[in-house]
């Protein structure tokens, strides 16, 4: 058996000759050879052969896959696969983490309409006005001057309409003097008071008969047989109010 075969096979060999012949499983350095036998190189402590106890020089063998001199390359299949698989987790994270930020993001506010134009161009208290309509009617206009009746009326533009169904009594104990300025003058004539609203427009109305002004509709009023204009909020009128005829 050649001495060359037996450097692969002689495990008392010195730690110098076992580095040469243990190879990575990954990546192994070529053998280096003595350059007068062609052994592998294997030097004793005065730098001589251990083959041909010649002093020489070593030379590096050529890599047999043509690759960098001295460096052998051979693929590691499990290291690849592990290293695949952490790429592709790292990927997939990376998308969830994004994914998660973006959507807790706060973007700008969504623009939202203000309204329509036919609610822009109602007038202030027309919404309370229709209501009232509603809730106090049905209504009749008064053509030939103040009624006798007791009903509740609604003054509006210069015309006086009588509810048909509605009246609010004199006699009710919420009536307090009214100090917001909704009747600006009061003339006494006989049982009725000839009254002026706060836009200067006259009407005519019983004395003790509940009565609304349409610029004010939240607001009911009543002039005393002294002359005292008194009013009463709408909601309580409502909880006070009797049905005509009873």
């Amino acid at each position: 058996m050649t001495p060359f075969a037996l450097l692969y096979l002689d495990d008392q060999a010195s730690p110098t000759s076992f580095a040469y012949r243990r190879y990575d499983a990954t990546v192994s350095a070529s053998v280096d050879t003595c350059g007068n036998c062609g052994a592998p190189l294997d030097l004793d402590e005065d730098g001589e052969c251990r083959w041909c106890r010649a002093k020489v020089r070593g030379r590096t063998r050529p890599s047999s896959d043509g690759g960098w001199p001295g460096i052998s390359w051979r693929w590691n299949r499990p290291v690849a696969a592990i290293s695949a698989i952490a790429i592709g987790l790292a990927v997939v994270l990376g998308i969830g983490i994004a994914s998660y930020v973006g959507s807790h993001q706060s973007g700008p506010p969504t623009a939202t309409s203000t309204g329509s134009s036919v609610a822009e161009s109602v007038a202030p208290g027309s919404t309370d006005l229709q209501a009232l309509r509603q809730d106090f009617g049905p209504w009749r206009q008064l053509a030939d001057g103040p009624t006798e009746s007791p009903a509740l009326l609604l003054l509006e533009n210069g015309a006086a309409y009588a509810s048909e169904q509605w009246t609010v009594p004199s006699g009710a104990t919420w009536w307090a003097q009214d100090l917001g300025g909704n009747v600006t003058s009061v003339s006494r004539s006989g049982d009725h008071a000839i009254i002026e609203d706060a836009d200067g427009v006259g009407y005519t109305v019983g004395l003790d008969q509940a009565f609304i002004i349409s610029s004010n509709p939240d607001t009911v009023l009543l002039i005393t047989p002294s002359g005292i204009v008194m009013s009463m909020p709408l909601a309580q009128a409502t909880a006070v109010r009797r049905p005509l005829g009873r």
